[in-house]
């Protein structure tokens, strides 16, 4: 399942936090948003560092982080789906109900485009995670974004190799 983007940070410079990629996501859902106002906030988070990724993964049950050393991560991939398909689909069969097809199926369109960013370690581990656009948070993120992620992995990966 994708999650909402609550904060997205790459850059070839690190933050204070000595972060070139930090991306923070919450399930989707008013009700996920709900729990995240009143502090139960099940995230999932990916934190690139210059000799280390972190992934941490949060639920109502509990917390998993798995921290690997940049030099055991062997690629980086991401990818981006945009459902047109299922969007026409919807226009198509609500627009004899009053034209509601005609704002449903851009809609769906244009909130459930997804962009997978993850990394494959050297033992074959795969670490990746799907966003999409969250209004409540009001962050969108493109294409060229989740190419920009695996470019500063490529260099910091080429950084440890070379």
């Amino acid at each position: 399942m994708a999650l909402v983007i609550k904060k997205w940070y790459a850059s070839h410079t690190a933050n204070p936090q000595g972060n070139y990629v930090h991306l923070v996501g919450r399930e989707a859902g008013l009700f996920a948003w709900f729990l995240s106002l009143i502090g139960i906030d099940p995230t999932t988070e990916i934190e690139i560092k210059e000799n280390l990724i972190v992934f941490t993964a949060g639920s109502l049950s509990g917390r998993e982080k798995r921290v690997i050393p940049m030099k055991s991560v062997c690629s980086a991939y991401y990818g981006y789906k945009k459902p047109w398909q299922t969007a026409l689909l919807i226009g198509i069969l609500l627009l004899p109900l009053f034209g509601i097809g005609l704002i449903a199926g851009p809609l769906y369109y244009f909130l459930n485009k997804e962009l997978t960013v993850g990394i494959v370690e050297t033992s074959s581990w795969v670490g990746g995670f799907a966003f999409k656009r969250s209004v409540i948070e009001g962050q969108n993120i493109e294409e060229q974004n989740a190419y920009e992620v695996i470019d500063i992995i490529r260099s910091l990966i080429e950084n440890k190799t070379a």
